[in-house]
Parts: C-alpha cells; structure tokens; sequence
C-alpha cells in the first residue's frame, strides 16, 4: 500500500483551501536583539557614528546631520578603496549580465581615483592631528552592534544619567569628533 503524500500544513485557511496569508508579517522585522536596537537607535544602529548621533552625541540633529552624512561618506569611500575583494568574485561576474559594486569591469576609475585622493587628503589631516585611532574607531571600523567601549560607555551615561565613563573616554570621542569637524569643515 502507498503512503499518503505530503501532510496536510496547519493553519487558516481560504474558501479555495489555500493557506490563509492572515496573521503573516508581511515583512521581517528582524530579531528581538535588532528590533531592540531599533527601538533604541531609530535607523541610525547600524553603525558608530549614527548611535552617536541617534544618543545626541554629536550635538542638535539638524547640526549634527552633515557630520554624519560626511563621515558615512568618508565610511563609504574607504571601504570601497581598500576593502579586500576576492580577485576572482569580479572577474567571474564580469562575462554575465548581472553588475555588481565590486565589478572591476564596469567602474569608472578616475571617479574612483578622484574618491581615492580625497579620502587619504582626509586621512592625511587625521594622521597629523595624532587621532587616528580614535577616528578609525568612530568613522570607518565596522562596528555593527556595539563599539567602541569608549562610545559604549558615553552613551550609556547619555541615556541613564549615570556616570560611568572616564576621562580618557569622553577624551577619545572628543578627539575623534574635532578630527571630524576639521576634515569636514562643519564645527559646533
């Protein structure tokens, strides 16, 4: 004897017996840890920079709004010119029809050298002014969920009014941020 085919899906269903759509998300929301940091951080979560200026870190939102949109840009020019791409990924992609970020094919090089040498005159001015680290930690590392500590802590006490950052830490996020303002021109 045969058996049965696949088991019937519980659920709700239509008249015509199909599975009822109700009560689905219609898109993910994520997971309780991103929603959480949603909630916290609006759609600034994602990144050092925008938690800083989601906590009211980096000063009002709409003075503050260039800093952030020009660090995410000097985020964005460096990890497109020194981010480590397997060679072959964009040499396989180049004979399809698909285009990818990383195709080396379809970039336009003088845009991307003009990106390049603005970048490293950026860099060049945060070098000199001996924050490197501290800048490198606020604009361009990938901290996706936490960190820097230093950060961590400052908005800690942002939110709770507590006092749990030290003097090197509020020294550090300052340097990163003068760095920031002397490269963008945008000051307090």
């Amino acid at each position: 004897m045969a058996k049965a085919g696949r088991k019937r899906k519980t659920g709700m269903r239509t008249k015509t017996g199909r599975l009822s759509r109700a009560g689905v998300c219609p898109y993910d929301k994520g997971t309780e840890r991103a929603q959480l940091m949603r909630t916290l951080y609006g759609d600034n979560w994602a990144d050092p920079i925008g938690r800083a200026f989601a906590a009211g870190l980096l000063g009002q939102p709409d003075e503050a709004k260039p800093l952030l949109d020009y660090a995410r840009s000097i985020h964005a020019a460096y990890w497109m010119a020194y981010a480590t791409v397997p060679v072959g990924s964009a040499l396989r992609n180049a004979g399809s029809s698909r285009t990818t970020g990383a195709d080396v094919i379809s970039m336009d090089c003088e845009r991307a050298k003009r990106r390049e040498m603005w970048l490293n005159e950026d860099l060049r001015c945060v070098c000199a002014m001996g924050v490197r680290r501290e800048f490198d930690a606020l604009v361009i590392d990938v901290n996706p969920d936490s960190g820097p500590d230093w950060l961590d802590r400052l908005i800690y006490d942002k939110r709770t009014g507590k006092q749990t950052a030290s003097d090197r830490d509020h020294a550090a996020f300052r340097a990163a941020l003068d760095a920031l303002e002397t490269i963008s021109g945008v000051t307090e």
